[in-house]
């Protein structure tokens, strides 16, 4: 998993890549990727893809406009009427959710809720299963993902949470 933030003076990107290999009967490759561009906090577009072994599943696109978002999944536009979007699944890495608080899915065109099991430790429940989040300082540490074919785990590499962890993080990947 590779997760970055580049800010400039008007806007913040964020970009999550996941590719996860493995072999049951077969090998498979899974590749998530999402990249959203905020503005003042606020969502204003966002580009995610899934793929299956180099082939691409499902592709999503998601634009704000003033009477709220439009969502492109598979060429079907979807109009969403939430007034803005302000915490989504490209920033839960660079920022630790408040209990409860909604996070929005451009891959299932909704919001999911965080649960805090622990202090800095929740719970993300989604149709496709259960992700768990470690927080330090604000930074996610820690992801398990859960599904019906294993538990993957993702742990922040120590070098990482220097660069994430400095006071002009903003600027670092």
């Amino acid at each position: 998993m590779t997760v970055s933030r580049v800010s400039s003076l008007s806007e913040v990107i964020y970009e999550s890549i996941t590719e996860v290999r493995y072999k049951i009967l077969i090998e498979l490759e899974i590749k998530y990727v999402l990249q959203e561009t905020f503005e003042q906090g606020i969502l204003m577009r966002g580009h995610g893809f899934s793929s299956l072994n180099g082939s691409k599943k499902i592709t999503y696109d998601i634009v704000k406009k003033e009477e709220g978002y439009v969502l492109r999944s598979e060429d079907i536009l979807q109009r969403i009427s939430f007034e803005t979007i302000m915490y989504s699944a490209a920033k839960i890495h660079f920022e630790e959710p408040k209990d409860s608080q909604p996070v929005f899915s451009q891959h299932f065109a909704t919001y999911l809720n965080f649960k805090e099991i622990k202090p800095h430790y929740y719970l993300l429940t989604s149709p496709q299963g259960e992700n768990y989040y470690r927080y330090e300082n604000g930074i996610c540490t820690e992801v398990t993902v859960i599904r019906d074919f294993g538990t993957l785990y993702f742990n922040l590499m120590p070098e990482s949470y220097v660069i994430v962890n400095k006071s002009d993080s903003l600027d670092n990947k």
